[in-house]
């Protein structure tokens, strides 16, 4: 296997060539079809995305394992020596309904060990990535690891479709200095990374929502878990919170109650 360096280069030239697409094809009309729901949706670039980056790991990487949020067939597997997740357009609503507000998510996985991690804001045409060892980067400028924010002081990124009307959320609501969501995991990510927000956390996400994520919490020392604290995998569904050192512990306090 190539070192990561060079691996690096290669997604690098890979969101170059594709995030433009997806730009010029905002303009365009867009084919956009449900999955569970009808507001789970899916559109023909997140498909176009999608399969342009299969078709480039499989190219570089023939033995490697690809999970992507919209290729059923992209199954998880017992041999996970090199994994890639992706999410092709992660925040597809805000995509047909903003043209805004959306992101490409890709993370690079070695047994189970993260080596790479990359969150493309494609209307700021902002490029943060993580690699192992050797920090996290906006743009090929290095990010310092955010303040410590209290819970009293921070802003918490919450998916208020799923808690509204929980008791959890009252407190969450009263405890945070006040609440804010993008409705974009990677977006609001971003805002953890940069120190903006204290925390983001959902409680229904797959691999392709937190695997690039979690690259980035341990070159920064921010906490990734489940609501109640237990290990998170990157292969992980389920609910998961990224925080801020300073706000960690007394989210969980709010979070283990989330079901109540």
């Amino acid at each position: 296997m190539e070192d990561l360096q060079t691996v690096h280069k290669k997604i690098l030239d890979w969101l170059n060539e594709i995030v433009p697409t997806v730009k010029s094809d905002l303009s365009d009309d867009l084919t956009i079809e449900t999955k569970l729901h009808r507001k789970d949706l899916v559109t023909n670039v997140d498909k176009k995305v999608q399969n342009f980056l299969v078709g480039k790991i499989t190219e570089a990487y023939p033995t490697h394992l690809i999970v992507g949020e919209e290729s059923q067939e992209l199954t998880i597997s017992d041999k996970r020596e090199h994994v890639w997740v992706i999410d092709p357009i992660d925040g597809t609503t805000n995509f047909v309904k903003q043209k805004d507000h959306f992101c490409v998510l890709i993370a690079y996985y070695e047994n189970d060990i993260g080596k790479l991690g990359y969150i493309f804001d494609v209307m700021n045409d902002d490029l943060y990535y993580a690699i192992e060892n050797n920090g996290a980067f906006l743009n090929g400028e290095m990010i310092p690891a955010p303040e410590e924010i209290s819970l009293q002081e921070g802003l918490i990124s919450a998916d208020v479709r799923h808690w509204y009307g929980k008791e959890s959320f009252g407190r969450l609501a009263e405890e945070s200095f006040d609440i804010r969501y993008f409705g974009c995991g990677g977006i609001d990510s971003i805002h953890v990374i940069t120190g903006k927000f204290a925390a983001f956390a959902t409680s229904q996400s797959g691999p392709w929502d937190l695997a690039a994520q979690l690259v980035f919490a341990k070159e920064l020392g921010l906490e990734a878990s489940r609501f109640d604290g237990g290990e998170l995998h990157y292969l992980d569904h389920g609910d998961w919170v990224f925080a801020n050192k300073g706000t960690y512990q007394d989210l969980l306090a709010i979070l283990k109650d989330w079901n109540s």
